[in-house]
C-alpha cells in the first residue's frame, strides 16, 4: 500500500481546529440563549394567565358582593327570625289547663282525695321586688314589626300574671300530704307549690287531715329559657365536635 501523504501545511490544520471550536462555542451559546428566551416567554405566559384568572375572580367576587344584601339587612333579618322563633316557642310552651289538671289528679297518693280545685289568674309571686317591663315601642320612635310587638306584649302579660290553683282535700296523715307536695313538684309544671294550711278533720270517728295547697303554674318564659339554654349547649357541642 502507498501511504497517504498530507501535502497541507500544519497552519491549515490549526486554523481548521480553531474554526471548529469557535463553531461549537457559538452553538452552545445559541442553545443557552434559546433556553433562556423560552423560559422567559413561558413565565410571561403563566403570569398572563394568572393575571387573567385574578381579574375573573375579582369580577366574580364583586358580582357576588353586589348580589348579596347589606350586612345591616342580614343582621336585621336574623333578628326578625329569632324574634319570630321566640314568639312561636312562647305560644307553644304555654301549659294547657288540661295538662295541669291531669298532673294534679295523677299526683294524688293513695287515700288522698280532693274536695275542691279553684283556678284563677293572679299576679306573679316573686321573691324579689317586682320589675316592670318596658315596652320598646314606647322608647323607640320607629314602629316595631307586628310579631315583635306581639312578643313584647306577651312577655309583659306573662311576667305580670300567671295561673294560680287552690287545692282543698283530705289525707290520712301529714306524711301523705308531704308525698303529694313532692309529687306536684316533680311534675315540673309549677313555679311554686305551697301548703297554705292543714288541720284535723274527723271522718267516721277517725282523725284525718284536711289541707289546702296553692300552686303557681310556670309561665312560658321559664320554659323558653330552658329551651334556649339547651339549644346553646347543643350548638356548642356540635361546634366542639366539628373542631
Amino acid at each position: 500500500m502507498v501511504p497517504s501523504i498530507d501535502f497541507l501545511p500544519a497552519t491549515y490544520h490549526l486554523q481548521r481546529q480553531r474554526e471548529q471550536k469557535t463553531l461549537w462555542r457559538r452553538m452552545m451559546v445559541f442553545f443557552f440563549l434559546a433556553l433562556a428566551v423560552l423560559g422567559t416567554w413561558q413565565q410571561r405566559q403563566i403570569r398572563r394567565k394568572l393575571e387573567t384568572r385574578r381579574d375573573e375572580l375579582q369580577a366574580r367576587a364583586q358580582g357576588l358582593m353586589q348580589a348579596l344584601p347589606a350586612k345591616s339587612k342580614l343582621t336585621q333579618d336574623l333578628k326578625d327570625l329569632e324574634t319570630k322563633s321566640q314568639l312561636l316557642t312562647t305560644l307553644e310552651l304555654r301549659v294547657p289547663m288540661t295538662r295541669v289538671l291531669s298532673a294534679v289528679t295523677k299526683s294524688l297518693p293513695e287515700l288522698v282525695s280532693l274536695n275542691e280545685c279553684q283556678a284563677e289568674a293572679g299576679l306573679m309571686e316573686t321573691s324579689g321586688p317586682a320589675i316592670l317591663a318596658v315596652n320598646p315601642a314606647v322608647i323607640s320612635k320607629e314602629k316595631p314589626p307586628p310579631f315583635e310587638a306581639d312578643l313584647t306584649e306577651l312577655r309583659n302579660v306573662t311576667s305580670r300574671s300567671t295561673t294560680m290553683l287552690t287545692l282543698s282535700g283530705i289525707a290520712p296523715d301529714d306524711l301523705a300530704i308531704s308525698a303529694y307536695l313532692v309529687a306536684l313538684r316533680d311534675t315540673k309544671l309549677f313555679e311554686r307549690v305551697t301548703l297554705a294550711f292543714t288541720g284535723q278533720h274527723r271522718v267516721r270517728d277517725e282523725n284525718w287531715r284536711n289541707f289546702q295547697i296553692r300552686l303557681q303554674v310556670k309561665h312560658p318564659e321559664t320554659w323558653l329559657d330552658r329551651v334556649t339554654t339547651t339549644n346553646q349547649r347543643v350548638v356548642q357541642t356540635q361546634g366542639g365536635a366539628a373542631r
